[in-house]
């Protein structure tokens, strides 16, 4: 039962967070029409307003949070 919520909460997390960050990118882009800056938006800083970074932020937050599941599934459940 727990390593079928596990699995289940892993991919919700890593599909949510995916989803997140491409909403932070897509919003990003609307507002700067600078699309080509989306390339550089994970190694170098870029002017994003609160609501744009927020997201992003969740979006890392989440998509880490399901690797840390992942592994664990993996420790638990080979």
């Amino acid at each position: 039962m727990f390593e079928m919520i596990a699995k289940t909460s892993e991919w919700v997390l890593l599909s949510l967070g995916l989803i997140l960050i491409l909403t932070s990118m897509v919003n990003y882009g609307r507002r700067t029409k600078d699309w080509g800056g989306l390339a550089t938006m994970f190694f170098k800083r870029i002017s994003m307003t609160a609501k744009e970074y927020n997201f992003y932020r969740l979006g890392v937050a989440s998509v880490v949070l399901g690797i840390l599941i992942r592994m664990v599934n993996l420790t638990l459940w080979p």
